[in-house]
């Protein structure tokens, strides 16, 4: 049942929309939310505590505990996330226009963005492309892999976007969930990635929301990421956030080269042992 006022109910027939009242369909929603990150002009830095466990290659479960860390983004894909102890940098996402990568101590998994499927990422620890998608640091698209454009499910103060996902074929292979906030500033609150048959891909929290600046857009400083199929979370809490505009024309989201560990890429035929190497003594990545 719906809980607008009559006065509310007045203001919408008359085409007057605020950000003080809740959206009234999926093209307003998918505005608001998308309006408000477009604000994300300059180069945003957010240092933050974290921690994340996930499962290994062996199947063990693994963790990082409460550390510093240190959130560089910029539009549409440049991301730097680095993880900090005494000893320095123990863990890294990352993505640029042409590739993404996760490392941890000793070994890196990377893949490319122009031969990514949906899920190519599953064999990573924390998948660095659903990653971006779980900071909502960039605009949602209308619509999502060949999909059609969302909709708006209103259940009392529950306000959700549904996109839905298909294939090549029209078939539909999973769906996304989008719950706002039932107050201003209206902006995510929830995101649930689902499979056809009711398994959970990756399921977001994002709680308390702020201005970057004194009229920047609002972004959450609270993040709970979960990818339970994979084992996987990851807790973040954003302990300050402004834009660095200084950053704007420096390339700080290049793509590790010089890695020395053992390195796996993502959505790829096996590679030759060149590729999957130790020490500095490998070949140069393709």
């Amino acid at each position: 049942m719906s809980r607008w006022t009559p006065l509310a109910s007045l203001l919408v027939l008359a085409g007057c929309c605020t950000v003080g009242t809740p959206p009234r369909d999926a093209a307003e929603a998918l505005a608001r939310v998308n309006d408000n990150l477009s604000k994300i002009k300059d180069v945003l830095y957010c240092p933050a505590f974290v921690s994340f466990s996930f499962r290994d290659a062996e199947g063990r479960q693994r963790s990082i505990p409460l550390s510093d860390s240190t959130l560089f983004f910029r539009g549409p894909r440049d991301l730097l996330f680095q993880i900090k102890s005494l000893v320095g940098t123990i863990a890294e996402f990352g993505s640029n226009s042409e590739r993404y990568w996760f490392w941890v101590e000793d070994r890196m998994w990377w893949g490319r963005w122009a031969e990514s499927e949906r899920r190519a990422a599953a064999r990573l620890p924390v998948p660095p492309d659903e990653l971006a998608d779980a900071l909502l640091l960039q605009p949602l698209p209308e619509r999502l892999d060949g999909g059609l454009k969302p909709l708006l499910r209103i259940d009392g103060d529950d306000h959700r976007l549904l996109f839905v996902r298909t294939d090549q074929a029209g078939e539909a292979v999973g769906w996304r969930e989008v719950r706002l906030q039932p107050h201003e500033p209206y902006q995510p609150a929830e995101i649930i990635d689902w499979l056809p048959d009711g398994r959970i891909l990756m399921h977001v929290q994002l709680e308390r929301y702020k201005r970057v600046g004194g009229d920047g857009p609002f972004t959450a400083r609270h993040y709970v990421v979960r990818w339970p199929l994979d084992g996987a979370e990851l807790r973040l809490d954003i302990t300050r956030a402004r834009f660095r505009p200084d950053l704007n024309e420096v390339e700080f989201s290049a793509f590790p080269e010089q890695f020395e560990g053992a390195v796996e890429q993502i959505g790829s035929p096996p590679p030759d042992p060149g590729l999957s190497r130790a020490g500095s003594g490998g070949k140069s990545f393709p």
